[in-house]
């Protein structure tokens, strides 16, 4: 049965050739359960790192489902559906805003068939959608279905009826090559202790998401 953490593998394998090219130094890591609240990350993990380096944050998603339309394959996600419902919200103040900072990684796969027949190159069946273009207003405490169109380049939030890009591979590699992904280390911290993520309701004691570290 495919699961997030088989497509993250996978993917953060291929991602990181790609980012090699232009930052022969880029790594990924993941968060574990040792920190003990989300401002953990700004001692434990980002306070030991040079503050010059830059981040990205990616939030990946497994396709719940696939079904044929007049427009192409429609494909269906689910966001903030962790146990406190305030995954969209982390991933929107990290961002502070700025695009191509945190990024849900959204493969159009569905099983492990997909996986096996697309691999080595899952990343052609990728999209991304940017978590600033989705207001948290809009999302709240609650689950929601993301539904993506690909072959049109866009997702819907379908209870809100809100219209989203999504973004190519190819675009994400520009950003890349532009240095217009993630921020400097020392501005997402920023970000983490802002007084608006100190007044926000933010519920998870142990929030895991993926960083994209660039050296250079």
């Amino acid at each position: 049965m495919l699961n997030e953490k088989t497509l993250e593998l996978n993917i953060c394998a291929e991602f990181l050739k790609i980012c090699r090219r232009y930052d022969p130094h880029a790594f990924v890591f993941g968060t574990t359960l040792k920190q003990e609240k989300y401002r953990g990350y700004d001692s434990e993990v980002f306070g030991r790192l040079p503050q010059f380096w830059r981040a990205a944050v990616f939030q990946f998603k497994k396709a719940l489902r696939k079904k044929p339309t007049p427009s192409g394959y429609e494909y269906t996600f689910q966001i903030n559906n962790n146990g406190q419902h305030d995954q969209h919200l982390f991933l929107y103040l990290m961002s502070g805003g700025r695009p191509f900072v945190s990024l849900y990684v959204l493969p159009h796969l569905i099983n492990l068939t997909d996986i096996r027949n697309q691999a080595p190159n899952l990343l052609g069946q990728t999209y991304f959608a940017d978590a600033k273009d989705i207001s948290p207003s809009l999302v709240n405490n609650t689950p929601h279905f993301l539904i993506t169109y690909p072959s049109l380049c866009l997702g819907k939030i379908r209870s809100e009826e809100i219209k989203i890009k999504l973004y190519t591979l190819e675009e994400v590699i520009m950003a890349i090559t532009e240095r217009k992904m993630g921020v400097s280390i020392e501005e997402l911290r920023a970000n983490l202790t802002a007084p608006k993520t100190k007044e926000a309701e933010l519920r998870s004691k142990r929030p895991k998401f993926t960083f994209q570290i660039f050296t250079r």
